[in-house]
């Protein structure tokens, strides 16, 4: 397997210390707390694309790992209902480089090596990094309400809601999850995320929503109107990602990139 994750007896999601630990004084606070060598979360999440009535799911669950104050890597697998989709598609993301298992092997190889210096490990609800400190916290300044809600993940959780910017969220963490080069200006730059966060009695995501459309246009012309919904689950859990076997990995030039 190329990830291992074991969820040891967790107390609200802060791993094996929580009994120890003062609960954190913010959702920030205890971000950076889980933002350590080895230890992870889960995530599930369905991304719903509406275009002229038709409408199409991407289900995407696996594991992150973090490690100095970011995500280190994630391992997570992608279905679709989408007719064209040949999935399930699994892929494990590091800096720099991405191994993929899309079905058919190639030239007798399980999986296959991207590398794009651009290519980063993500925990998001697509426009908004969740294990981004600074965007959290940006995220959270458009708070417009906040109340008591339901139970995720065993424990109960309170609602932040808002609105927020694509300018507001690029000045927060340039380039997103998804690594734009360009700077959003104009109708784009303005372009609103409706977004709701549910946190824990430990202040951490248990629940992660978010609605936009596509284009970005004050006419009002969208043609794609998007839902994502994400669950996080095991927090501090231990986790330890890793490529795949060298043997069993294919590259552009043929040569081995996996685990050596």
């Amino acid at each position: 397997m190329a990830v291992m994750l074991t969820v040891p007896a967790i107390v609200s999601g802060l791993g094996v210390t929580a009994n120890a630990q003062v609960a954190p004084a913010n959702p920030i606070d205890a971000l950076k707390r889980q933002l350590v060598e080895n230890r992870g979360v889960k995530m599930s999440k369905v991304l719903t694309d509406v275009m002229g009535g038709e409408k199409v799911n991407i289900w995407t669950e696996g594991v992150a790992e973090f490690g100095k104050g970011k995500i280190q890597s994630t391992d997570m697998t992608y279905r679709s209902d989408f007719k064209y989709f040949a999935g399930p598609v699994r892929q494990i993301t590091f800096e720099g480089r991405k191994y993929a298992q899309e079905g058919a092997a190639s030239k007798g190889k399980s999986w296959f090596l991207y590398e794009d210096k651009k290519t980063r490990p993500v925990l998001d609800v697509d426009w908004i990094k969740l294990a981004d400190p600074v965007m959290l916290k940006a995220v959270l300044a458009t708070t417009r309400v906040k109340r008591p809600a339901g139970i995720y993940d065993g424990t109960h959780t309170m609602l932040y809601q808002g609105t927020i910017t694509l300018g507001r969220l690029y000045s927060a963490s340039p380039g997103f999850p998804f690594g734009l080069e360009e700077k959003p200006t104009g109708n784009e730059a303005e372009a609103k995320i409706s977004w709701r966060l549910w946190f824990g009695e430990d202040q951490l995501v248990r629940r992660a929503w978010g609605s936009w459309g596509e284009p970005y246009s004050k006419s009002g012309d969208v043609r794609h109107a998007y839902v994502v919904d994400a669950r996080l689950t095991g927090w501090g859990a231990r986790t330890d990602i890793t490529p795949p076997p060298a043997d069993a990995v294919a590259t552009p030039d043929g040569t081995a990139r996996g685990q050596e």
